[in-house]
């Protein structure tokens, strides 16, 4: 019965209080370990052993876009919310749609299709400089079904994106925030969306 007051009585001592607290927040700092390990590797360094992945230039600061002047080609203008709540890949193209031109809308396509169960938080646009559309404007909808297309009709509408000859990214708030060249490695665009969308609230 002593032995046992005497463990009470130092267990409730200054130093037996500190020595649970310190054992407890050891086991709190073990329990938690692994996860902020895993945080850190895989949204600060973006860990990959082994792997080179080509990726885009970040837009600083990030530049917001409107619909503003942008009408598709029935004429009908581009919904004011079009950059809001989903991902959007956006390449602006200036003249005919030639090999190098399909080659990029294949790329997005296939960027978009590899992103799996997220590919609904995913669109494409092509945005087309000119006073009118393009005669192949049809046939290139009807080989990339599901992507938009529509032109800048005013040079104001035209000047609230970068040159024609890239890939952007636009993210769910309305904002350019990635480019990409035409021959960058479609597997680092595809490294760049699905990051975006793993650790993504909005979009």
């Amino acid at each position: 019965m002593n032995a046992q007051m005497n463990a009470q009585q130092t267990e409730t001592t200054p130093a037996g209080v500190k020595r649970t607290r310190v054992t407890l927040i050891l086991i709190f700092a073990l329990f938690m370990l692994p996860f902020v390990l895993a945080w850190v590797l895989n949204f600060v360094g973006d860990f990959a052993p082994g792997e080179t992945v080509n990726r885009g230039t970040l837009i600083q600061p990030v530049r917001p876009v409107t619909t503003d002047g942008l009408i598709d080609p029935q004429g009908n203008a581009l919904s004011p919310d079009y950059f809001k709540g989903e991902w959007v890949l956006l390449f602006r193209h200036a003249g005919d749609c030639g090999d190098a031109c399909h080659q990029t809308l294949y790329v997005l396509r296939q960027v978009r299709l590899a992103q799996g169960k997220n590919i609904d938080r995913v669109k494409r646009l092509l945005l087309l400089e000119g006073a009118a559309m393009p005669a192949w404007t049809a046939e290139t909808a009807q080989h990339y079904p599901g992507m938009d297309i529509v032109r800048a009709s005013t040079p104001a509408s035209a000047a609230l994106f970068p040159p024609a000859g890239r890939l952007y990214l636009v993210d769910p708030l309305g904002n350019l925030m990635m480019e990409y060249a035409l021959d960058a490695d479609p597997r680092g665009i595809i490294k760049d969306l699905e990051r975006l969308l793993r650790i993504s609230y909005v979009g």
